[in-house]
């Protein structure tokens, strides 16, 4: 094979020389690119082009200016000449129609008109112009005269109108004489005489209008003239020869003399018909003056229209498209046809020049240059590019290539092996791929094994927690609680309740991470009910007071009028995510003002949207926002716990537009819920709700309540409809040391009931209140579980009913919100204790309140502390597990307390550096607190210790006894948090 190969390429080498000797040839002959070979034709295109453009460019300009010139010299005057005919034809129109006019009510419409086409006569470019501004002139005078002719016609018509009538009457009464029989004829002939004359008035009279010429307005006066003068009315008044019918016509004659001479008849109109005739004489003049003005414009205006057309068809002719520019166009035209045609042609012969030359280079034939005549011949359509030139060169070299068998054999045998490679890593891939999805099947089995496994235990923890807090309930009430001779607070001396509100901490951080999981699953299911909006919102802000008077925080609820309060939710989902949102907000803050605003953004049919925005405000600039809100501005930010946890329950809401951001002094935290509506009627209206509230009438009675009671780690649950109206309740009930919680409807009456937590019930809410509980233990409570039971009606409406044998020992009533404080003790009294000092008794063993401490002197202090670091642990974990009531519990909390007691520490540390004895106390009292609910007994005596230097007020940081006392401190609690971690 190699020796064939060998040989082939043996052959090629003639035709490899004289492809050399060609290329070497062309090379000197020319050598361009392909591209060079038609420079000059698109370059001549180009300029032909430049040129035919030029051309149609300076033709079409010549052309412009044409028009412009012919509409600025020819058409703008025309223009003008035919608007001053047009105005000058209408103002004749109007003169036409004023003249023979008699209505005074039409004149001044006409009128204005007339001046509206003289002004526009005048603002026109004309020999006339002056005339035109004069009418202007006169018009406007003009119309001041049809202004007093429209002021007086009306009267003068009425006093016409009275005069016919007068004049009617007494021809009429005239005429009924002249056909009495009795009348003598001296009579007959003087009454005659008055009805002729009468009669030519009224004649001439009637048909009076502004359109009467003087002359025969003064014809009306002489007669009426001629009836004064010659005193008619007094003629008849000579002759009555006592008629009645005489002497009433006498009467009428003389009214109508009044009417002439005293209503003025004559004169007014007289006044009126002169300003007419004034006025008609005016436009007859300016109608002159408009002819004659009509007719010259218009002799004018032919011939230098007929001028213009002419002209205008001259113009036309002589710019007509000269033979030059024609020919120049077709010429162009041409000439790029031409050029067009050649350069197809040089492709055409250039291409086939380079096919035919890499033919000739692939088969190793010898081009015809062997001489010099074939020579000239080839070069005569030579046209050799370096494209061609290249690719002769690339196929030289191919052919010139040599491999032997033995590479190629090399070659194939990799290729073969890199093919077996493959193959086996295809099926290698498709095994892990197997594997891959049996592992993500199988990881997914365990994944839900383990949250199976985790909802379980966190069920069974949850159980003990609740029966933990029952326990603690138990003891409290079974159980002699006292406190300290200087009256310190129980609520905070008592360990029982202090473990119950740390119980009660352990109760809802396990409810949250059983919601999460619950929502974090694909079985996760709304359970949607009608309920009342602001009820729901009262009882979850309510149960937060406690917490809001401990920070020193307030809150300022207001509620948008166009809320519907009456919506479909889920009510436990609402409840928790609005606690979230109101814990987010005063994540780490204390002494702030929360202003929470519930506004409607969008409402349609069956649902509404409400915007939910809390604004934190405090006394000085805010500059920073929570951690906890953090993620909620800056999407780049770690998303706390809280943060994930309320945004797994808005989710599930549907809830949107989250977002928090500081502004000029605070910062806001805001999200928008859509919710259904039930009810699209608004029942009333709801008030701005301040917290911590105060009620008024009770502060005494609350404050004498909360000195008499201690804090007792009973809860109360009050379901009630409207949680507002019983703000008075609670906050007795608290005083008297109880633990309430509200709830708003019968779902989630039932299930927080049902969970056993509870001693009492106080509703409004007809429910099944008499029910096994979730720490019921079989058919029957377990003994240690034995709590005193009470369900108490709100409303004479809710019926206690199926109350069986097995809930006799329960305490049954009715309560009001209005209850008063004696009924409330008696109700509460098996749940309430009252405070006894120490001196009342100091050995009773089941006391859960510290003994004082006694008073040592410092060297006999530390003698025994060390004694007691010696030779005890530093806490005993099973008093520990004894007090929290399971071990799970115990453990869980373990790392919580020691967490605490560092923190407290630090607090003591730094107190102490600046003499604080107010934070040294809290500090001390807090870690006393922890040492009995760890048991351990060394702390204990170190806080005695802390508390005998407060009480004498001996705190110094310079004393190094004290600084030996914070150091051993410090290593106790370091010693409690070595062997919690040890044992968990």
């Amino acid at each position: 094979m190699t020796t064939n190969k060998m040989d082939k390429n043996t052959n090629n080498l003639p035709g490899k020389q004289v492809l050399e000797q060609v290329l070497e040839q062309d090379s000197k002959i020319a050598n361009k690119s392909f591209y060079q070979y038609f420079t000059v034709y698109f370059l001549a295109i180009f300029l032909l082009v430049v040129a035919a453009l030029s051309s149609v460019l300076w033709f079409t300009s010549q052309q412009a200016k044409h028009s412009q010139a012919l509409i600025t010299e020819q058409l703008l005057p025309l223009q003008n000449q035919f608007l001053q005919l047009t105005y000058l034809s209408n103002a004749n129109k109007l003169i036409d129609e004023l003249l023979p006019n008699a209505n005074a009510d039409k004149l001044m419409p006409w009128q204005q008109e007339l001046s509206w086409q003289s002004k526009k006569l005048s603002l026109l470019q004309s020999q006339y112009k002056n005339t035109y501004q004069q009418w202007f002139s006169n018009n406007n005078v003009a119309m001041k005269l049809i202004t007093r002719i429209e002021a007086s016609q009306p009267s003068n018509a009425r006093l016409k109108d009275k005069s016919l009538i007068q004049l009617d009457s007494l021809l009429d009464a005239l005429a009924i004489q002249l056909t009495n029989q009795d009348l003598d004829s001296n009579q007959v002939q003087l009454l005659s005489k008055v009805e002729k004359q009468l009669t030519s008035i009224v004649t001439m009279l009637m048909p009076l209008d502004l359109q009467t010429s003087l002359g025969v307005f003064e014809q009306l006066r002489e007669k009426i003239d001629e009836i004064f003068v010659t005193d008619y009315a007094k003629q008849i008044a000579n002759n009555l020869g006592g008629r009645q019918s005489l002497a009433d016509i006498v009467r009428d004659l003389i009214r109508f003399e009044d009417l002439i001479l005293t209503a003025g008849l004559l004169v007014k109109w007289q006044g009126s018909l002169r300003l007419m005739a004034d006025y008609q004489q005016q436009l007859v003049s300016q109608q002159q003056q408009l002819h004659s003005i009509l007719a010259s414009v218009l002799q004018g205006t032919t011939p230098v229209i007929n001028h213009n057309v002419s002209a205008d068809i001259d113009v036309i002719t002589n710019k007509q498209l000269p033979i030059w520019q024609l020919f120049v166009f077709v010429a162009s035209l041409a000439s790029i046809f031409v050029l067009l045609c050649l350069v197809r042609i040089k492709i055409k012969l250039v291409s086939q020049y380079s096919v035919n030359c890499i033919d000739r280079a692939l088969d190793g034939a010898q081009l015809p240059i062997n001489d010099s005549s074939n020579a000239m011949a080839f070069n005569k359509y030579h046209f050799a590019t370096e494209e061609t030139e290249q690719l002769i060169k690339k196929i030289q070299q191919i052919n010139a290539s040599n491999y032997s068998e033995i590479e190629y054999l090399v070659l194939s045998d990799k290729n073969q092996q890199l093919e077996e490679i493959i193959v086996n890593n295809k099926a290698t891939q498709k095994q892990l791929k197997l594997e891959l999805s049996l592992n993500k099947v199988k990881a997914s089995q365990d994944y839900q094994t383990q949250i199976l496994l985790e909802q379980q235990r966190g069920k069974i923890l949850y159980s003990s927690v609740i029966k933990q807090l029952v326990l603690l309930g138990s003891s409290a009430i079974n159980a002699t609680i006292h406190t300290s001779s200087e009256h310190e607070s129980s609520a905070e001396e008592n360990y029982l309740y202090h473990a119950h509100l740390q119980g009660r901490d352990l109760v809802r951080k396990l409810r949250q991470a059983s919601c999460y999981r619950y929502w974090q699953s694909s079985d996760a299911v709304l359970t949607l009910s009608d309920v009342n909006l602001v009820a729901l919102i009262q009882a979850v802000l309510f149960n937060l007071e406690n917490k809001l008077l401990l920070d020193k925080n307030t809150l300022r609820l207001n509620l948008d009028k166009k809320i519907l309060a009456e919506v479909n939710l889920d009510a436990e989902l609402f409840s928790e995510m609005f606690h979230i949102f109101i814990r987010l907000l005063f994540s780490q803050q204390t002494e702030r003002e929360l202003a929470l605003d519930l506004r409607l953004v969008d409402k349609n049919n069956g649902q509404q949207e409400i915007c939910f925005t809390g604004h934190v405000k405090a006394a000085g600039v805010i500059r920073q926002l929570p951690p906890a809100l953090q993620s909620f501005n800056d999407e780049s930010a770690e998303q706390s716990e809280i943060g994930e946890y309320f945004n797994s329950l808005l989710r599930y809401q549907h809830g949107h537009n989250v977002s928090a951001n500081l502004t000029e002094q605070d910062y806001q935290f805001s999200f928008t819920l859509p919710l259904a509506v039930t009810k699209s009627k608004q029942q009333e209206s709801h008030p701005m709700l301040p917290l911590p509230r105060n009620v008024a009438g009770i502060e005494k009675a609350c404050i004498a309540l909360a000195a008499k009671y201690i804090a007792m780690p009973i809860e109360v649950l009050l379901a009630v409809k409207s949680p507002n109206k019983y703000q008075r309740l609670q906050l007795l009930l608290q005083a008297m040391g109880l633990q309430t919680t509200f709830v708003s409807c019968e779902l989630m009456l039932q299930k927080n009931w049902q969970s056993g937590r509870f001693a009492v019930l106080l509703t409004d809410i007809n429910c099944q209140a008499f029910t096994r509980f979730m720490v019921d233990e079989g058919d029957k409570a377990s003994g240690t579980l034995a709590l005193v039971r009470g369900v108490f009606s709100l409303n004479s409406s809710v019926v206690l009913a199926n109350k069986t044998e097995a809930y006799a020992h329960w305490l049954v009533g009715e309560l009001t919100a209005n209850s008063s404080i004696d009924a409330l003790i008696i109700a509460m009294q098996p749940w309430i204790k009252e405070q006894i000092s120490d001196t009342c008794s100091t050995n009773n063993q089941a006391q859960v309140m510290p003994v004082k401490s006694f008073a040592f002197s410092e060297q006999q202090a530390e003698s025994v502390l060390s004694a007691t670091m010696a030779d005890s642990p530093s806490f005993n974990f099973d008093r520990y597990v004894q007090h929290q009531g399971t071990a799970e519990i115990a453990l869980y909390m373990l790392e919580e307390y020691t967490a605490e007691n560092s923190e407290l520490v630090a607090k003591l540390s730094q107190a102490f550096t600046m003499n604080d004895d107010k934070n040294v106390a809290l500090a001390i009292q807090a870690l006393g607190v922890n040492g009995k609910i760890l048991a351990a007994e060394y702390l204990l005596q170190l806080c005695q210790r802390w508390q005998t230097l407060l009480s004498n007020q001996a705190l110094d940081n310079s004393a190094q006894r004290q600084i030996n006392l914070l150091s051993k401190t410090k290593q106790a609690v370091q010693a409690i948090s070595q062997d919690a971690e040890a044992i968990a």
